[in-house]
């Protein structure tokens, strides 16, 4: 960065843990890469270091894995998996509440963002002399044709954990995701 912008500048290193989190464990562990602490590491068959991956003694000031999910910002599924594989979390680590509730916060969104597409189109006898229209841009449906409604509401029907997966997956894995539905009029590539 300094060689395209030398100088001073006005920069602030970000909380990981709030901004691109990934519930990672911020220990080394003695398994060959970076895994969450096990709650059972006999079990697991690998357990934390004693030191930190950079390079510190004391590295709970980083510890994302043991984050409140409603803490974060913005979230990077690495550690957790993504949510389109139905990812049961980390099991048997501490990092297991904190990804259950990343991914369920994301199930949450794409719940809104379809609850948005479904609202009723503007009807355009609805629209005021004056060109305005008394309903908002953001009901717009994206949802209009009758088949698509009914299919958006069958893909919320998944039987896996429905407070965490929100009705969007059958089974873990990601034969398990039930695909969102593209709205209505965009043509397929």
């Amino acid at each position: 960065y300094e060689d395209v912008a030398p100088g001073e500048h006005n920069e602030l290193e970000l909380d990981r843990c709030i901004y691109n989190q990934m519930a990672d464990n911020p220990r080394k562990s003695t398994h060959k890469f970076p895994r969450a602490t096990p709650l059972d590491p006999h079990a697991m068959g690998y357990r934390d270091k004693h030191f930190c991956r950079d390079g510190r003694k004391d590295c709970r000031d980083t510890d994302c894995q043991r984050t409140d999910p409603k803490d974060v910002i913005t979230a990077h599924f690495t550690f957790c998996k993504k949510p389109w594989d139905c990812s049961p979390g980390l099991p048997g680590t501490v990092a297991l509440e904190t990804c259950l509730g990343l991914l369920s916060e994301w199930y949450g969104v794409r719940r809104e963002l379809e609850d948005w597409w479904l609202l009723p189109r503007i009807d355009p006898e609805e629209v005021n002399v004056d060109g305005s229209n008394s309903i908002s841009f953001s009901q717009r449906s994206f949802y209009w044709n009758g088949r698509t409604v009914d299919r958006v509401h069958e893909k919320r029907r998944g039987s896996l954990t429905p407070d965490i997966y929100k009705g969007y997956c059958d089974a873990t894995g990601s034969s398990g995701y039930l695909k969102m539905m593209g709205p209505d009029g965009l043509k397929k590539k």
